[in-house]
């Protein structure tokens, strides 16, 4: 067997019937009776969707009477099977069946397109080509909104920026050195951070309708897409236990468990021993191979594979029993609260137990204190700014302004206090 016919690739393949009728137990008779290592991953609208292993030559791999891999299906002949039972087998375009496509649009729609590119071209001359005559129905084309939670190391100030940018309120809380940021919105939108210490950011995307997807982004800024549950229930067509050959068997399994790429995502994230890569596989393979059950816990044990705390997972998908709620204020009180908030709130959550991170905690708890040393501090800057030097008078001034604004804002907390 040469290493040419081992390299295969899994192709998503759809299967239709013509008619609208589900092909779907006609599909896996046909895959089964050629003993085709494929899986059935579901039925979707009027077409099945399924595996199929498919060589760099266009053969299907499959497995021979006593268990062992065979390469001598072609996809053509594949094809003409579901044909002569009525279904139709789409194994993807090929780069000639492409030019053949694009040949046969431009003879049909060549003057519609050169049309459609005219930049001067009024939309009421697009009538017939698509675009519907009157005013538009806006609704048609508006965004579902989408449940959204963010894990990561940061405070509450990226929550306050957060509300402000999505005009939405944004729910904060906190478990151990990990943040919860949830809210609704349909704008596009990518999660803010103020540098590696934040991270990873796993952000949990939950629409109305469809799958739910995870975007993780590494403390290196490396970013990867993943979808737990789309393959949930995917089924292999063969009863990989009863094959013959182990081997067969294990390249039947791990092309089913890893078809899509999930470790090979992880791993170009390059957080080494920070994800537990076993768990988070175990939540994106298929139920029918040991993989996570159930659409809410594979997303949980997704995300709990970062180490994210399992109370602060379960806050994020459930949207329940979120602490602070920060909401759009307009970027001038917004501004402000930043400045309000201080050190203390723009402190990776890592890093709160560092000297500095606690001299400021202290003083937000005992305002008096932090007025008095501003005072101090704003008492030398007038000392300095009235010396001899040059250097001394340009210290002065400074300490002076800094001073200056953290009185005001040591004045403000206080108020607010009240």
């Amino acid at each position: 067997m040469s290493a040419e016919q081992i390299a295969f690739q899994v192709t998503y393949a759809s299967i239709d019937s013509g008619d609208g009728a589900d092909p779907t137990a006609a599909a896996e008779r046909i895959l089964r009776s050629e003993r085709v290592m494929a899986a059935l991953r579901g039925f979707d609208g009027d077409e099945t969707v399924v595996l199929i292993p498919v060589t760099e030559q266009g053969d299907i791999v499959a497995l021979d009477a006593e268990g062992r891999l065979r390469f001598d299906l072609s996809s053509v002949r594949l094809q003409e099977l579901f044909a002569e039972a009525g279904l139709n087998l789409n194994l993807g375009l090929d780069d000639d069946a492409l030019e053949t496509v694009d040949a046969e649009l431009d003879e049909q729609f060549g003057e519609a397109f050169e049309q459609l590119d005219d930049s001067a071209a009024s939309p009421e001359d697009l009538a017939g080509f698509g675009m519907p005559e009157g005013e538009l129905d806006e609704d048609l084309f508006a965004a579902e909104p989408v449940s959204v939670a963010e894990f990561s190391h940061r405070g509450p100030w990226a929550a306050r920026l957060t509300a402000q940018v999505l005009g939405t309120e944004v729910g904060y809380l906190e478990a151990g050195t990990w943040s919860l940021y949830s809210y609704r919105t349909d704008e596009p939108h990518m999660a803010v951070s103020g540098g590696r210490a934040d991270g990873p950011i796993i952000e949990m995307n939950v629409p109305q309708h469809g799958d739910a997807w995870v975007e993780v982004t590494s403390p290196g800024g490396r970013s990867a897409m993943f979808w737990p549950n789309s393959e949930q229930h995917t089924r292999p067509v063969l009863d990989i236990d009863a094959i013959e050959v182990p081997e067969s068997a294990e390249v039947y399994r791990r092309m089913l468990t890893e078809a899509d790429g999930t470790r090979d995502e992880l791993s170009s994230l390059e957080m080494a021993d920070a994800i537990d890569m076993d768990a988070a596989q175990r939540a994106c393979m298929p139920e029918a191979l040991g993989g996570t059950v159930g659409e809410g816990e594979r997303l949980r044990a997704f995300v709990a594979a970062f180490g994210v705390p399992t109370s602060l997972v379960d806050a994020g998908l459930d949207g329940r029993g979120l602490g602070r709620t920060f909401a759009p204020r307009g970027w001038p009180r917004t501004a402000g609260d930043f400045l309000l908030g201080g050190l203390v709130e723009t402190t990776p959550l890592t890093r709160r137990d560092r000297p500095v991170a606690r001299f400021a905690r202290v003083l937000r708890k005992h305002p008096m204190l932090g007025l008095s040393l501003s005072t101090a501090e704003l008492t030398a800057g007038v000392a300095l700014s009235r010396g001899r030097s040059g250097i001394g008078r340009g210290v002065g001034i400074l300490l002076v302004i800094d001073a200056t604004a953290d009185i005001g804002i040591w004045l403000v907390r206080m108020l607010r206090r009240r």
